[in-house]
């Protein structure tokens, strides 16, 4: 597996308290991460130098630094969404309005809109004035405009959290068919439920790493964080404190089925 994103010995400070100090992260191709830590600890940061908002000579495309990469590679590769920017325009328009910046064919933008349109069923909002769309559906536009080219990399910063469960869902579904690697910037453990490793920072310093059930069971230090842990995940790691299960669960329902055994 081919190492995709890699932040190498990251030096950023806003000042002497707030820096990244020698920060290493990677991220493989196709792999899901989630990436949480307290407000302040520098995950948007992170974020912001993966497009440039923030230059740095240190943080990487497929080994070569992102400042020195093709810039249209990195366009059509590396995608961030940050919660901003208004939804003006019909919501055909708008999803394909980064597609045709990139300036992908237009025969393309309609194929992958059809994708998307059979994955997510678009066409239940495609005719809803934007200034009318519920606070789900604007999200759903604001993800699906940059999900609709494809990218190698998506890092999306506290926004799924805002999705119907079923679009969540649908959107994990989604980038693991397509290949995708992402970067799930959130508060909301239980989307970590979804990824393959669960990264911790604190303090701009990842804390903690790893496979995400064994980082979930660190939870005394989750808590102290202040995140909840999946009730599943909390009750089989409480449970199995007096020796009622003996593994972890990440959904209810087979929690359930395995206490009535």
């Amino acid at each position: 597996m081919e190492k995709l994103i890699e932040f190498k010995s990251t030096n950023f400070a806003y000042d002497a308290s707030n820096a990244f100090n020698d920060f290493n992260m990677e991220i493989m191709e196709s792999e899901i991460i989630t990436l949480i830590g307290p407000s302040g600890s520098g995950k948007t940061t992170l974020l912001k130098m993966l497009v440039h908002k923030l230059p740095n000579d240190s943080v990487y495309y497929k080994g070569i630094p992102i400042k020195q990469s093709n810039i249209d590679e990195i366009r059509n590769n590396v995608v961030v969404v940050f919660d901003s920017g208004i939804i003006s325009r019909s919501v055909e328009e708008e999803i394909k309005r980064f597609a045709r910046k990139i300036k992908l064919k237009e025969s393309d933008i309609d194929e992958r809109y059809y994708e998307l349109d059979k994955t997510f069923n678009i066409d239940r909002i495609s005719k809803i004035d934007p200034k009318r769309l519920s606070h789900e559906e604007e999200y759903l536009v604001k993800i699906l405009r940059y999900l609709i080219i494809k990218p190698k990399f998506m890092a999306i910063d506290n926004i799924l959290s805002n999705l119907s469960k079923n679009d969540i869902r649908l959107f994990f579904n989604f980038v693991k068919k397509n290949k995708m690697a992402v970067l799930n910037v959130t508060t909301d453990l239980d989307l970590s439920l979804y990824g393959d490793k669960l990264y911790v920072l604190e303090n701009f310093v990842l804390i903690m790493e790893g496979n995400t059930l064994s980082v979930l069971q660190t939870d005394t230090l989750l808590k102290r964080l202040g995140f909840k842990l999946p009730l599943a995940v909390d009750l089989s790691i409480e449970l199995g404190h007096y020796d009622v299960l003996k593994k972890i669960y990440t959904e209810r329902d087979k929690l359930v089925n395995a206490l009535w055994k």
